[in-house]
């Protein structure tokens, strides 16, 4: 059964794999209109629709992605749309889920109208197009023209964004294929915690509980860093997401899997140090969520102008003193003569040069300019598919040595009670051979003796029938003695005879 299990988890891996090749392949495909963006940097954080039309700031976006790095300014974009002989219908989209607030503003026909203010601080149901990321529908009748501007506020963090113009039908085609991948993606993880919580409901291993735990953590970071989480989880409440989403889901995940390392790695025994030093960071970062939460729903976190600065620097410090844990975690694990457990920490040591690499690169995107090698979350996808596939294969063989190891158990039980019932038949059997013992010794010799007695006496019908009486004892006890029935039991039944 876990083998049929293991292989279809394959296929299914396989084929999610080989959608999403053949999905990047289409977007590469996709055509982006070929639009200028230009861009205003606004210090002050309070110029208007009217001050960005005025400005004579604005200058040419030469890279398709850009980074401003840590910002204390609200910024601008311009571009201009002309429709020719055919009506323009194009998607707009602005990459990025975690800016705070964003307006698109169209000029058009000498009038200025706002296509909508959205942004993570405010509920989902106000963004223009129920996505992901945020998309406005931009339409030009033939013959017209229009010039939009952009507003993007995400004052005192690190911002970066990604501005694309789409043909409608390709934004579609494109958001469905996603959005069919991460439904996959959900059922597969969804798969591995219900078999994870049925695992651990035939053994009660409390390894396989904190495992479905951890990848129910990880699926929701996950949902976090890609925007399906405010979308799907928590449409209603934004205050969630101030100042990151990804920020809580990150202190809820990592005690997760630091419980399920200590379970799996069995550091309470293997290594003390440690296991002190996984259940202080578990505490830690447990303690840091629900401050978090609680300062969330209060909306602290909104009123303090300095809340951001600190919840990152705290972020930080906490992610900086688990590596040295990790390491310390891996080294048990290939110290361990369990060559499951010595497996496991090769995958944890992939998963934290990962880690790593994401680390380097925000820290180099912190800069304006910074470099993008590739997007977070694909990283961090292929370390969650090596959670996946690696600990899910791990967990299905401890499950099948428990089995083993149950089997050989209720073996040897059996065995142990042949034992003991041949045991206990060895003693009956001497305690009968001694209870014989003593009758051939006392009753019988006693018997013989009386009959003996009886027969040397004169003769008369009362005697005579208490000789036959006692010979007939005898004879019975005799056949008793030699594990057989007397006659008159066996002929006349025990109340007769």
């Amino acid at each position: 059964m876990i083998r049929n299990l293991i292989g279809v988890f394959g296929v299914v891996l396989v084929m999610m794999l080989g959608l999403t090749a053949y999905h990047a392949a289409s977007v590469n495909s996709m055509a982006e209109q070929p639009v200028p963006f230009f861009h205003w940097e606004d210090t002050t954080g309070t110029s208007t629709v009217t001050d960005a039309i005025q400005a004579r700031s604005f200058l040419p976006v030469r890279k398709r992605r850009i980074n401003f790095g840590y910002t204390e300014s609200a910024h601008w974009f311009r571009f201009r749309l002309v429709a020719d002989s055919l009506p323009v219908e194009l998607s707009f989209e602005i990459r990025n889920h975690t800016i705070d607030r964003l307006e698109l503003f169209e000029q058009k026909n000498g009038r200025i109208i706002s296509l909508g203010k959205t942004g993570s601080r405010l509920p989902f149901a106000r963004r223009p197009s129920p996505t992901k990321t945020f998309v406005y529908l931009l339409t030009l009748a033939a013959g017209q023209s229009a010039d939009y501007y952009l507003r993007l506020d995400k004052r005192h963090e690190n911002l970066a964004t990604e501005l694309t113009l789409w043909q409608t039908s390709d934004f579609e085609d494109k958001e469905q294929r996603e959005y069919f991948l991460w439904g996959i993606f959900a059922g597969v993880a969804g798969l591995v915690v219900l078999l994870a919580f049925l695992f651990y409901a035939a053994t009660r291993d409390p390894v396989y509980g904190c495992f479905g735990l951890y990848i129910l953590a990880l699926t929701l970071r996950q949902f976090a860093d890609t925007g399906l989480g405010f979308q799907y989880l928590w449409p209603g409440l934004p205050a969630l997401n101030q100042p990151d989403a990804l920020t809580q889901a990150i202190w809820l995940y990592v005690p997760a899997m630091l419980q399920f390392q200590q379970y799996f790695l069995d550091l309470r025994t293997e290594s003390r140090p440690v296991f002190w030093a996984t259940q202080l960071l578990k505490s830690g970062f447990w303690s840091l969520f629900v401050g978090l939460m609680v300062c969330q729903v209060l909306g602290l976190t909104e009123s303090y102008a300095g809340a951001n600065r600190l919840i990152r620097l705290i972020h930080t410090v906490m992610l900086t003193g688990i590596y040295p844990v990790f390491i310390a975690v891996i080294v048990v694990g290939l110290r361990s003569s369990d060559v499951v457990k010595r497996v496991y920490a090769v995958g944890v040591g992939i998963q934290l040069t990962g880690q790593v690499f994401v680390v380097a690169q925000n820290l180099m995107s912190s800069r304006s300019g910074g470099v993008f090698f590739v997007d977070a979350y694909l990283i961090l996808l292929v370390n969650f598919f090596i959670d996946l596939v690696v600990f899910s294969y791990l967990l299905a063989y401890r499950y099948r040595q428990s089995l083993d190891e149950e089997r050989r158990l209720q073996l040897s039980l059996a065995q142990t009670q042949q034992h003991t019932n041949e045991a206990i038949i060895d003693v009956l059997e001497f305690e009968r051979q001694q209870v014989g013992s003593l009758l051939r010794t006392n009753v019988t010799g006693r018997l013989t003796d009386t009959r003996a007695l009886l027969s040397g006496l004169a003769p008369a019908p009362l005697l005579t029938e208490a000789v036959d009486l006692i010979g007939k004892t005898d004879a019975g006890l005799d056949q008793i003695l030699r594990d057989s029935l007397p006659p008159d039991l066996i002929q006349k039944g025990l109340p007769t005879a």
